[in-house]
């Protein structure tokens, strides 16, 4: 993964704890360094071995630490350079979700050796969609959840999120039903 993700870590114990908090959590890692390059990508194990640290140190379960990292996610990332490729796709939570793949398509052109994930938004009844998430990695589905939490309350929708479908060796990707409240 690339290195905006770890340092999104970072800043997310910081914030939420203290400095000396994310020293211990890097000393539990394993993890050479305190900061992260956005722009280099990282060995996936770096970001599993963070969320692993986080969750011994938190007592939170490594779900739960990644919806929480998911929902930070949408406000650190905001506050990028790339926030505004965010808002690009519109105003409302509906066009952030269809957009999502445009955005990391404009991603990959600074960032070529991105993997980014690609979601699909499908209308299957009056103010309720199915959120299709292909990925190449495994184990970020509450990251996805927190993810669509932090962008409702970030486009002020109120939503309500279940999975639906997880991958597996006989499905090829997640989905996620999503309820608009009136």
């Amino acid at each position: 993964m690339y290195g905006m993700i770890n340092e999104g870590i970072r800043t997310f114990i910081i914030n939420n704890h203290d400095e000396q908090t994310w020293e211990t959590i890097c000393q539990k890692a394993a993890v050479e360094g305190r900061s992260f390059d956005h722009m280099k990508s990282y060995d996936d194990s770096v970001t599993y071995d963070l969320v692993g640290a986080v969750s011994e140190h938190t007592g939170l379960s490594a779900g739960e630490v990644m919806a929480k990292f998911g929902s930070y996610w949408i406000d650190y990332a905001g506050s990028s350079s790339y926030g505004r490729l965010m808002k690009r796709a519109g105003d409302s939570f509906l066009e952030r979700l269809a957009g999502l793949d445009d955005m990391h398509a404009q991603i990959k052109k600074s960032m070529p050796h991105l993997k980014p994930p690609s979601f699909q938004l499908e209308e299957i009844a009056d103010r309720t969609y199915h959120l299709h998430y292909f990925s190449q990695r495994i184990g970020l589905d509450t990251m996805v959840v927190g993810l669509l939490d932090g962008l409702a309350e970030e486009t002020g929708a109120r939503i309500a999120v279940k999975q639906v479908a997880e991958k597996s060796e006989t499905v090829d990707h997640s989905v996620f039903e999503i309820v608009l409240a009136h």
